[in-house]
């Protein structure tokens, strides 16, 4: 097996146990984040400290270590620069395609929803309070909230009322990942839970 030379972009808790994995593989990695001493930079070959939705800055980390392999960790990374990575023959993983689509709510949804016919909840885009208050009224109430890029629930909130959506909003556009400010709301789907024990 050929060493490859593997670029984390994202270096937390899991980012380290790849990195580990990799590494007992055989493997060189460069561990990246925007804060020092994340848990991957403790045992990766060297690091870089980087905000990683700044594309020029992540392109000039690539050209600098001219990886073989690169691994998204986080979602909070300008994923479009992904396909020139690919087109200069780094492998990307999954793929630029899979990690574009999974790492951003609209693409995922636009591709389920609007490209392939597969039956969702009622949504709608939001870059202002008042698109907000005309999708939850088109949408009824109660509406779900969520930033565009998240993670564990960060962002996320249900609008319950009118009155709502000013601290919905709010939440929405700061809690998520990156710097989107553009949002989905959703139409809640009410369902029971039957537990068999």
């Amino acid at each position: 097996m050929s060493i490859k030379k593997i670029m984390v972009l994202g270096s937390g808790e899991l980012g380290k146990e790849f990195i580990i994995s990799a590494k007992r593989l055989g493997n060189y990695v460069i561990a990246v984040d925007s804060y020092e001493n994340a848990p991957g930079m403790q045992v990766a070959d060297t690091y870089e400290i980087i905000s990683m939705l700044d594309g020029n800055a992540l392109d000039s980390i690539v050209k600098k270590h001219s990886p073989d392999i690169i691994v998204p960790e986080i979602e909070a990374i300008r994923t479009e620069r992904f396909y020139d990575y690919e087109s200069q023959g780094i492998q990307v993983v999954p793929s630029a395609k899979a990690a574009n689509f999974t790492m951003n709510r609209k693409s995922i949804r636009d591709l389920a929803a609007l490209e392939l016919g597969v039956k969702t909840a009622g949504f709608r885009y939001a870059i202002s309070i008042d698109q907000v208050e005309e999708a939850a009224h088109i949408l009824g109430f109660p509406c779900i909230i969520k930033p565009l890029m998240s993670s564990s629930g960060k962002g996320q909130s249900i609008i319950r009322k009118k009155e709502d959506i000013p601290t919905c909003w709010q939440y929405a556009t700061t809690g998520g990942r990156g710097d989107y400010t553009e949002v989905i709301i959703e139409e809640f789907i009410p369902f029971t839970m039957k537990l068999h024990y």
